[in-house]
């Protein structure tokens, strides 16, 4: 096995809580979903991204199917697509206006509503994994600036020096452009659990101190019994909106197909009467993969359980995850 896939396969594996109650090992569906953030353009993708989107779906594949917990399989896909440095999420976060950079992620555990984030951080190497500490090992469920740095220092956090890890940190106040985005991820585990988690460095030319949808529960991030969602965009509409829990409730209260959800919240909402700019994944409690944007599209990937892995940069047709595991090995 190639040095890289195997470095996957460990992230996958041995993080907290990875192997299910044997009592759910017959259950056949299970599911991941990924996204690197909206898109105005195809030319946006490169050949980098979509090798990585695939070397995830794979191991994110053969993780779930072997027992890992949803909660694991979101924190270890987006902990490698930060350290990338492909997307706008950990070391290939974007710079300020004022030349530094400061990062949020958020994820939640859908089974049990636990949640945690972090927000403006300059020294995290992972804020996703910074952001599962929080709420791991704390009662809180937000983080955020250099207080709240010291004190994932003493959890336990691992932090870098700032100049050495991110790929544009420059000490004159020069905003760079860069053309990927927000990462995030969705996950369905053979209990029938589901969880959520975002990652960001933020968009270009924003003021230091600024904090978008990321590590937002609820506007970025959500997660129950029934949905799991992430979203990407003009944080400022989706926090407004507290759009993924929107969605959410318009499954819950409203009986609303997922789609047609998203669909109101994402297009009718943010981008017809708020005309900004967004799109967000959603996974179902039965397997149901949407992937909705207002634009030209949204990088994502899925795989699961008879769904072979799949991949691109718009709406997909109707995916769904579910079949029999007779043929998977255990």
């Amino acid at each position: 096995m190639p040095a890289r896939s195997l470095l996957l396969v460990i992230l996958f594996a041995l993080l907290p809580g990875a192997v299910l109650a044997q009592s759910c090992a017959g259950n056949s569906t299970w599911a991941l979903v990924l996204h690197g953030g909206y898109l105005d353009y195809e030319e946006e993708v490169t050949p980098a991204h979509r090798a990585l989107l695939a070397r995830l779906l794979e191991e994110g594949n053969r993780s779930l199917s072997s027992g890992a917990s949803a909660l694991d399989a979101v924190s270890a896909a987006i902990r490698v697509m930060e350290d990338s440095g492909l997307l706008d999420a950990g070391k290939g976060s974007i710079v300020n206006t004022e030349g530094f950079t400061e990062t949020d992620a958020s994820i939640m555990d859908g089974a049990t509503g636990r949640s945690g984030a972090v927000a403006a951080m300059q020294q995290v190497r992972n804020p996703i994994l910074a952001a599962r500490v929080v709420m791991d090992k704390t009662k809180h469920v937000l983080l955020v600036g250099a207080t709240g740095e010291q004190s994932l220092r003493k959890l336990g956090a691992e932090m870098v020096e700032p100049s050495n890890w991110y790929q544009e940190y420059v000490p004159a106040p020069k905003p760079v452009e860069r053309k990927h985005g927000t990462v995030g991820a969705a996950a369905l585990d053979r209990c029938g659990h589901l969880a959520a988690g975002t990652s960001t460095g933020g968009w270009p030319g924003k003021l230091p101190g600024r904090v978008g949808d990321s590590p937002i529960i609820g506007a970025s991030t959500y997660a129950d019994t029934r949905v799991a969602l992430s979203a990407t965009g003009v944080g400022e509409y989706f926090i407004k909106r507290a759009a993924t829990r929107d969605i959410a409730m318009r499954v819950q209260y409203l009986g609303l197909p997922l789609k047609a959800a998203a669909d109101h919240v994402v297009k009718t909402l943010i981008g017809g009467e708020d005309k900004a700019e967004g799109a967000v994944i959603a996974l179902g409690a039965d397997g149901e993969v949407v992937i909705n944007s207002n634009g030209y599209g949204i990088l994502w990937g899925a795989v699961g359980a008879g769904l072979p892995a799949a991949s691109g940069t718009q709406e997909p047709p109707p995916l769904r995850a579910t079949s029999q595991v007779d043929n998977i090995s255990r």
